[in-house]
């Protein structure tokens, strides 16, 4: 992950005027290159694995060429998944000027950057090339991705527990493009997964709801959760 803020610096002066030094249109050339930048397919191991579920049950080869038309079949939360099969950069924030008629010395724009494992040198060489000169640009987070195996005894247990609730399902991994706590027991040597059952209606944009003011959770995928979770307490 890398969150940055961009700066941009030129001559202030009057709105009426001309002025070819103008922060906020250099900076903003930038971030709209940044925001249309279409950034290629990388499948990590676990998206790998995943993909290959999916084309087994739509009768199609899992490639990097039809990752993002099988990351489709996920239905809503295609934007959560279909963010893990490539690095990404969303602008989240713009500042500049304190009045209409005056052009501003400074423009500064925030980015929430994340990278897959194993792509960041990529991630920042293009970043940069997107960037362009005249722009400082200052890290405020930088952490390292993580995945871990999809293999071993948690991984079995927990195979068995969703199955042992829901003999119908697939069990499958995939990367998390959000920050978690994993990052800290890697430094210690331990394994992480994040492991959180739920199963949810058909209908339910469960991915729409992240961060929104009505999130929630079905009642009767917590239970479905609690179930499968004392299984696999038991199981390990």
């Amino acid at each position: 992950m890398a969150w940055m803020k961009l700066t941009a610096r030129g001559r202030a002066g009057h709105g009426s005027m001309l002025n070819s030094d103008n922060a906020i249109t250099r900076l903003s050339a930038a971030v709209a290159r940044i925001g249309a930048y279409q950034w290629p397919v990388r499948l990590t191991p676990t998206m790998e694995v995943l993909l290959a579920a999916v084309g087994d049950l739509a009768g199609v080869e899992a490639t990097p060429e039809t990752a993002p038309a099988l990351i489709e079949e996920f239905g809503g939360a295609a934007r959560m998944l279909g963010a893990v099969i490539s690095n990404t950069v969303n602008p989240t924030q713009l500042g500049a000027g304190y009045k209409v008629n005056v052009i501003p010395t400074e423009a500064t724009a925030h980015l929430d950057g994340r990278f897959l494992p194993g792509f960041e040198d990529e991630f920042f060489a293009t970043l940069a090339e997107l960037i362009g000169d005249g722009i400082e640009v200052e890290y405020l987070s930088h952490q390292q991705p993580w995945e871990t195996p999809y293999d071993g005894d948690l991984v079995a247990a927990m195979g068995r527990s969703i199955l042992a609730e829901d003999p119908d399902a697939i069990v499958a991994p995939y990367l998390m493009s959000g920050g978690t706590d994993a990052k800290h027991f890697r430094t210690l040597g331990l394994r992480s997964y994040g492991f959180a059952p739920l199963r949810l209606p058909a209908d339910l944009d469960f991915t729409a709801l992240f961060h929104g003011v009505d999130e929630r959770v079905p009642v009767d995928a917590l239970q479905f959760g609690a179930r499968v979770f004392d299984r696999f307490l038991d199981d390990v």
